[in-house]
């Protein structure tokens, strides 16, 4: 249920990637402390984060693409590289979730070649490393 509110909130467009990959850093760490990492309570937990994203897989994709964005760009070092790449991982994982992939490769690659045409690329490496995120 909180899932999906933090989905159905059009008014929380902006913060809707971080609230979600905050949610499921809470509930992995649920799973971790309390369940032993159980194999059921993870699937089960992908299955409702599948569920919740997709109910606007469009949305869910573009907005996913506009954060990667936004963290890629020049000018938004808040991260060391390390904490960049484990943000990245935690994006790839959402986006193995969501249906909207075409959606989400659009956004992706517009951003991307902006990026780098426009020399705002806050890491090369960084986009290297998404990109061979993505192929995988």
């Amino acid at each position: 249920k909180f899932g999906s509110s933090i989905v159905d909130n059009s008014e929380k467009e902006k913060t809707m990637v971080q609230e979600l990959l905050d949610f499921k850093d809470k509930i992995d760490f649920i799973i971790e402390a309390s369940f032993m990492k159980n194999e059921k309570f993870i699937i089960a937990m992908k299955e409702a984060f599948e569920t919740f994203i997709n109910k606007k897989p469009t949305k869910a994709a573009m907005l996913l693409a506009k954060y990667v964005d936004s963290k890629l760009r020049a000018g938004n070092r808040e991260a060391t590289d390390q904490e960049l790449e484990a943000l990245l991982d935690k994006i790839i994982i959402l986006f193995r979730l969501t249906y909207g992939k075409d959606v989400f490769e659009t956004f992706y690659k517009r951003d991307l070649a902006k990026r780098l045409l426009l020399d705002k690329s806050a890491s090369i490496d960084a986009e290297k490393s998404m990109l061979s995120k993505l192929k995988q």
